[in-house]
């Protein structure tokens, strides 16, 4: 029961805070309420994607949401010069971001904590001397540009099969595919994946691409939706991102976890969230709650992995 118990606890929680949101709140299985749920979610999730395989290969990314404000900068200013380029430039400021964490840490050998952290403020302060501090406003952008964020496909919203699309195919990257391999190995032990033939400078620059690429991705949902640019747009998302693949079962020693995990962990986050503020919790101790979750999700984490 025990170990059942340890394996099944992310699903467990998710049907338990269902459970008792619905008990709580006669609002929470609203179709609307769920939708929105889920579109909230959806910036996060594809975000998330990328921080767990960062955590795989036991890195972190702490620049995702710094990359994020500057990609939407990005495609704010240049989106008035034409959209499709706007999002292609948007796209590539993520992964030029992204390629020079992996710069740093693959061949310059710094912590990722430390090369992470100062690309955070570097791009953040880019950000604010592009903008001057103000939001950059997308004028007249053309509907399918806003449909991004804000359509829908039947009854779901697109930023929904966005992030899904997003879990699939890296649900089929990491399990299907000799990078995928490589990233796990490399987690798991680096020279033990040196001395295999795997190339680990490439698969760590590689990983960190990938998160800059949807960290831009996630921005580009978030802009489309808001027709606007925040300076200080996802601010923190990196550690709710953190949060959720932690949550998941994804641990910092890596080469343990993935990205079903990390979609639960998303969906616990977003469903407790939204139960909260139902029932018109403060958002500080909404703040307290998600450290304790956190907090309890590394010890089952740990516990998992004794009993493994």
């Amino acid at each position: 029961m025990l170990a059942l118990g340890l394996r099944w606890s992310n699903v467990l929680a998710l049907l338990t805070l269902i459970i008792v949101a619905s008990l709580l709140s006669p609002y929470f299985f609203d179709l609307r309420n769920i939708m929105n749920v889920l579109r909230g979610a959806s910036v996060l999730c594809i975000v998330a994607v990328g921080m767990t395989l960062v955590i795989l290969s036991r890195g972190v990314d702490l620049s995702a949401g710094s990359i994020l404000g500057m990609s939407g900068a990005t495609l704010a200013l240049m989106a008035a010069i034409d959209a499709k380029f706007a999002i292609a430039a948007a796209l590539g400021a993520g992964v030029a971001v992204g390629l020079a964490n992996g710069v740093l840490i693959a061949y310059l050998g710094l912590q990722p904590f430390i090369a992470t952290v100062a690309t955070l403020i570097a791009t953040r302060g880019l950000v604010y001397i592009v903008s001057d501090g103000a939001n950059i406003i997308v004028r007249d952008p053309p509907a399918w540009f806003e449909a991004i964020g804000s359509g829908h496909l039947g009854p779901v919203p697109i930023p929904i099969l966005i992030a899904a699309t997003v879990v699939a195919v890296f649900i089929f990257v990491l399990t299907q595919t000799p990078f995928g391999r490589h990233v796990y190995a490399v987690g798991a032990n680096e020279e033990a994946a040196r001395l295999y033939g795997v190339n680990v400078k490439r698969t760590k620059i590689v990983v960190y691409c990938i998160s800059g690429l949807l960290a831009a991705l996630a921005s580009i949902v978030q802009v489309s939706r808001l027709t606007v640019a925040e300076p200080n747009a996802g601010q923190l998302i990196e550690l709710d991102a953190i949060a959720a693949t932690l949550i998941g079962g994804t641990t910092f020693d890596g080469g343990v976890g993935g990205i079903p995990g990390t979609v639960l962990g998303v969906l616990i986050l977003a469903v407790l969230g939204n139960l909260l503020n139902l029932k018109g919790v403060s958002p500080f101790v909404q703040m307290v709650l998600q450290g304790v979750i956190i907090v309890l999700a590394v010890i089952i984490s740990e516990l998992r992995q004794r009993r493994r």
